[in-house]
């Protein structure tokens, strides 16, 4: 009996930080995932093999990403919310270097190839993930710093 007093006010303490991760998380999945859905399925009546890939991509990138945004929202105020803003950082990066095939990607339309050198650009979204990784560095620094200064004692003033 005890136990269930305790768990009722964790529960309502928890139930709008979930409501919040779950609006969260479909409003990431509709943006990240129909819009672009609808916009390759318009593009892909021109030209079927180039965007044939780009579903599967697109739909390992919205796991990830709502993943993290879920994972973030609940946990946040806590270190953990930092632990996987930059495992997001890492993870993202990894995906852009696997999603560009490194840079240098090859398209077969028809009788021709296509080679496109994207070096550039994976370099640019990587210097930009970078940046989003040391932006999650610090804010973990600044977490850590603030809970141990909310542990020192104050000093109190002294009266000459």
């Amino acid at each position: 009996m005890a136990e269930n007093a305790n768990i009722q006010p964790l529960f309502k303490k928890l139930l709008p930080r979930i409501a919040k991760a779950i609006i969260k998380g479909a409003l990431w999945f509709v943006l990240l995932y129909f819009v672009p859905l609808f916009i390759v399925s318009t593009l892909s009546q021109f030209a079927p093999e180039i965007f044939s890939s780009f579903t599967q991509i697109l739909s390992v990138y919205v796991v990830i990403i709502v993943f993290f945004v879920v994972a973030s929202e609940l946990t946040s105020g806590t270190i953990f919310q930092h632990v996987f803003n930059i495992g997001k950082a890492l993870i993202l990066m990894a995906f852009i270097v696997f999603a560009l095939e490194g840079g240098i990607m090859s398209i077969d339309f028809e009788n021709i190839r296509i080679l496109a050198d994207l070096r550039i650009y994976l370099i640019i979204l990587l210097a930009m993930d970078l940046l989003g990784l040391a932006k999650s560095l610090l804010q973990t620094i600044n977490f850590l710093s603030e809970k141990a200064e909310s542990k020192l004692q104050s000093p109190s003033p002294r009266e000459y």
